[in-house]
């Protein structure tokens, strides 16, 4: 009978274990997660779908952890060609954007979003020159309850904040052919679409100069960086990188500084992130000079 409770006992810790309730809460989450992506999939059905980055997964099938969290990337081309005809330095935040994750700290999903304002803040825009892209996304975001909208920041995002921006020593295409090869020399890295913005453009009638999007990123070390951090998974991951020619034929690339959306969303910094930065500056910085 002692040996029969013993074993009773023992299951019942076993059974109540750290590791057992977190392995729940965590699918439970990810349940969460994955039912409004499901609902985003409707929201979006009028956009084109660029791509939709899982990054938990991708992380887990590296062998890292890091809170589920899901991006989701569609497009109006229309609406990004008005915006890119003002601002090429614009493409670094088109298309849309909307990001489902969860908190590390919390059972609950969060919704995050770039929006028309963080775009007029960070480009120098008035209210009208982001009309359209408001009216758009918002039908989007309007279909999921305000409780889960993550917190707002734009008021903090001045002129320019948090791009990386350099010109490139080559030809616009050369640019774009050495910056892939660069980027798939990392063992650890993986494209995840690419848009010519100039050809979408001329397909809706409005003629802008060579502007063209990368979408790229590493799971592992991305995973790293978003496991504190994962409202990350808007901006630093996948990395956005644009290669614009301007009037004059001068090439540029712009992306995201991972640190400074950190320090926007978490006020903090990891290693991780430090390490990113460093690599892109390397590979990107290098394939262009």
């Amino acid at each position: 009978m002692n040996n029969l409770i013993f074993t009773a006992l023992l299951f019942f810790l076993i059974s109540c274990s750290g590791n057992t309730i977190t392995d729940y809460t965590a699918l439970t989450v990810r349940n969460k997660v994955d039912a409004e992506v499901d609902h985003l999939k409707n929201a979006i059905s009028p956009f084109q779908k660029i791509t939709q980055i899982d990054h938990s997964r991708l992380a887990k099938d590296e062998g890292v952890y890091t809170p589920p969290a899901v991006v989701t990337i569609f497009s109006d081309k229309k609406v990004n060609a008005e915006l890119l005809k003002k601002d090429q330095l614009i493409g670094v935040d088109l298309p849309f954007k909307i990001l489902l994750y969860s908190e590390p700290d919390t059972q609950n999903v969060t919704l995050a979003y770039t929006s028309a304002e963080f775009i007029q803040r960070r480009h120098s825009l008035t209210g009208q020159d982001v009309k359209q892209f408001r009216n758009e996304i918002s039908q989007v975001i309007n279909k999921f309850p305000k409780a889960i909208y993550a917190q707002n920041y734009d008021r903090k995002v001045e002129d320019e904040y948090g791009l990386i921006i350099q010109q490139s020593t080559k030809p616009f295409q050369k640019t774009i052919n050495d910056l892939k090869v660069a980027i798939l020399s990392q063992d650890d890295t993986q494209m995840f679409a690419d848009i010519d913005f100039q050809k979408e453009s001329k397909e809706v009638g409005v003629d802008i100069p060579p502007t063209y999007l990368i979408l790229f990123g590493g799971p592992a070390p991305g995973g790293k960086a978003m496991k504190n951090t994962p409202r990350l998974g808007l901006d630093a991951f996948c990395q956005k990188l644009l290669v614009f020619e301007k009037e004059n034929g001068d090439v540029f690339i712009a992306y995201n500084d991972i640190e400074a959306f950190s320090d926007l969303y978490y006020e903090t910094k990891t290693f991780p992130q430090m390490i990113i930065n460093y690599r892109l500056g390397n590979t990107l910085g290098g394939a262009v000079e």
